[in-house]
């Protein structure tokens, strides 16, 4: 169990649960709502693909209804044998967006990556949305001194999508954002290949921090 929270004048639940291990139903209404979402951006069987192989899957729940999921896979980095977090998919049906939902997937993800020590988060998008959302989450981290900073790799992938996911081009508040998207041949299927790489504070670091905080 991850928790409860609002969005708008509800209350949503968030929960960890096991891919093998979820009911006919709540599989149908996880298929049901992201292909509604993406419309002819993503097939049913794309979808039990997203699914399978989460060593973290959320489910968002309205009632005991499923309206969102969201996937991270732990992955070796090939430079260090450190493993890191890669955010796998995240959706929220179309019938409860604009409340913030999708925030709440992907802080439930960083704070697993953070929990399990991860220096890097990495995923591949589209969307600029997904982009500003991650970074937003690190933001406030780094405000509360959690990480001393971080940076992002973006590597554009031609077609790696194969064709447009969404019928809008999505857009985020920051406009140095969008316009790295607008780069991107959307509808071959182009798409960004994002590395957060996260700075934390050394040992040495945290004593200096301490000393300044009691001065």
């Amino acid at each position: 169990m991850i928790g409860t929270f609002t969005g708008g004048r509800e209350t949503f639940r968030l929960k960890s649960e096991n891919p093998a291990k979820l009911s006919k139903k709540t599989l149908d209404e996880i298929v049901e709502f992201t292909v509604k979402t993406f419309q002819s951006g993503m097939t049913e069987a794309e979808v039990m693909d997203h699914i399978k192989d989460n060593d973290l899957f959320l489910v968002l729940y309205k009632g005991k209804k499923a309206i969102g999921f969201a996937g991270s896979k732990y992955l070796n980095n090939k430079n260090n044998l450190k493993k890191h977090a890669y955010f796998s998919a995240a959706v929220v049906s179309s019938d409860f967006q604009g409340r913030r939902l999708y925030n709440e997937l992907v802080k439930a993800r960083v704070d697993e990556a953070f929990a399990l020590g991860f220096d890097t988060i990495s995923t591949r998008t589209q969307n600029p949305l997904v982009e500003f959302t991650i970074r937003a989450e690190l933001n406030m981290r780094t405000n509360l001194n959690y990480i001393s900073d971080y940076s992002v790799d973006r590597k554009l992938i031609s077609a790696v999508f194969g064709r447009r996911l969404t019928e809008k081009l999505q857009t985020c508040r920051y406009e140095s954002i969008n316009e790295e998207y607008r780069k991107l041949d959307i509808d071959k299927g182009d798409g960004y290949y994002l590395t957060f790489n996260l700075k934390r504070y050394k040992k040495d670091d945290m004593k200096d921090k301490a000393v300044a905080g009691r001065i």
